[in-house]
């Protein structure tokens, strides 16, 4: 069972979503490069988490665990989204909306929006597919 957030939860998430044919034909065009960074909290999760993705065709080609969101710099994504862990956390056990976390500004996202906003009719798709992970939370543990 991998923590969240891990390299090892990472691979199994990449994996299962590799494997759904639906999420990746919802994928299919899209090329931006994501930065995505679990912002710490106190007594929840002592260092932030941050990942780079860089899809290809509907599928996750590059990723990389980086040790501070400031390494992000380096690769420049299309899209920056952060949040604190628990606002992830609950991404996951789906008792936050995506969306409505973006709205109210529990979730930074830096990047244009209009392609995200496209894609909207797709969002359910990785929800239904991450569920399917046995995740233990650091918080948790």
């Amino acid at each position: 069972m991998p923590d969240f957030p891990s390299r090892a939860w990472c691979e199994e998430a990449l994996r299962l979503l590799a494997a759904d044919p639906e999420t990746v034909r919802a994928g299919v065009g899209w090329t931006a490069d994501i930065g995505v960074v679990v912002q710490a909290e106190p007594g929840k999760l002592e260092r932030p988490f941050v990942v780079y993705l860089q899809p290809v065709d509907g599928r996750i080609e590059t990723w990389k665990v980086l040790v501070d969101p400031d390494d992000l710099d380096e690769f420049d994504p299309a899209y920056r989204i952060q949040a604190p862990y628990s606002v992830w956390k609950g991404f996951l056990l789906g008792t936050i909306d995506p969306i409505e976390a973006v709205l109210r500004r529990r979730v930074q996202v830096e990047g244009e929006l209009q392609p995200l906003v496209e894609r909207m009719q797709h969002k359910g798709l990785a929800e239904r597919v991450l569920e399917r992970i046995d995740t233990r939370f650091v918080d948790e543990a």
